[in-house]
């Protein structure tokens, strides 16, 4: 019995002084790996995080045989190819960063055969290009940097990168090729509105067979106006408040559609400096409402769920329950029957 619990004390202290030895280990690895870095020099250092709005005013993404623009006007950023539509602005300055944080430090290969297993390789006739291909170009279509992206490392959490004109294939950090390549999403700003959600006073929902309206009073607290007076469910009202404020398409509408758009409902937000946000619905065609702003002419698709969400009858948004009893009124009450049975 004590032979066995030396040897369970022993295995003890082995792991103890294993673990300890590991995280040590690591330790010195990470910082080594931070040295290294702290030291290794820029891949692209005509970018900068910093500098990239100002330096850096297109952008040419090549993958499947198609090239995408993203060329910017003032400080927004907009997609050429889709009638000037605008860029998803955060994608594009998340992708800038992305890249000028990317340095020359893990080599992986500086063979030309290896180019293509790494999907680096720059496309031919013989050859299609199997990765992106990236241009970052600025004022007077100067070059600021050709490159590769490449499939993910074996952790997916990076990807192999290659500069034009190199045979050196490196670990690109933190990077893939779907910050580049947005496949059917395309790199159009998918945003329908965006405001914020406490500046909304009022509410008009105008359906196919009714009309709700919601206000706020001057305690903030929400009251149903039409089709009748009631207290409104804060829960239900949130839904609508909270997805309007941040409304999302699912996909664009093609401007070569054979359909055309016929708004069948409305849902209309006054904002507290008296500006209105205007939504317009079509009905129900496999799932989806075609929708579109009142003051622009793009047509969304949303699916029904989405739709849902935000034009709800009046049914759905009346508090029918009796309001909780205060304790005061408890009180009241109890002196009442106590004066009554005296």
């Amino acid at each position: 019995m004590k032979l066995q619990q030396q040897l369970i004390g022993f295995v003890f202290i082995v792991v103890i002084l294993g673990a300890i030895a590991f995280f040590v280990n690591r330790g010195e690895e990470q910082q080594s790996y931070e040295n290294r870095q702290s030291k290794a020099e820029k891949m692209f250092p005509n970018i900068t995080s910093e500098t990239a709005g100002d330096k850096v005013s297109q952008i040419e993404i090549t993958t499947g045989g198609e090239t995408t623009v993203l060329r910017q006007s003032g400080t927004q950023w907009l997609v050429p190819n889709m009638n000037d539509y605008p860029a998803d602005q955060e994608e594009v300055k998340t992708l800038l960063e992305k890249v000028d944080n990317q340095k020359a430090i893990d080599l992986v290969s500086k063979n030309p055969e290896k180019q293509t297993e790494f999907e680096v390789a720059a496309g031919s006739d013989e050859s299609p290009l199997i990765g992106v291909e990236v241009k970052l170009k600025g004022k007077g279509e100067k070059l600021l940097a050709h490159f590769f992206v490449g499939k993910n490392t074996p952790d997916f959490f990076n990807a192999y990168i290659r500069q034009q004109g190199s045979e050196k294939v490196y670990i690109a950090s933190d990077l893939s090729k779907s910050n580049f390549d947005k496949g059917t999403r395309t790199w159009r700003n998918r945003k329908i509105f965006s405001f914020n959600k406490g500046d909304i006073t009022n509410v008009l929902i105008e359906l196919a067979n009714e009309v709700v309206e919601m206000k706020s009073g001057d305690d903030n607290k929400w009251q149903m106006i039409q089709p009748a007076t009631s207290v409104v469910k804060q829960n239900t009202l949130d839904t609508i408040l909270d997805n309007i404020s941040k409304f999302e398409t699912d996909d664009f509408v093609s401007d070569d559609s054979d359909s055309s758009f016929e708004a069948k409902e409305k849902i209309t937000v006054t904002l507290n400096d008296g500006s209105k946000r205007i939504l317009l619905a079509a009905n129900e065609v496999d799932g989806k409402h075609w929708v579109k702003r009142s003051d622009q002419e793009q047509l969304f698709s949303i699916y029904k769920y989405k739709y849902n969400q935000l034009f709800k009858p009046a049914d759905e948004l009346k508090d029918d329950s009796p309001p909780p009893t205060s304790d005061e009124d408890k009180i009241t009450s109890g002196t009442g029957e106590s004066d009554d049975n005296g």
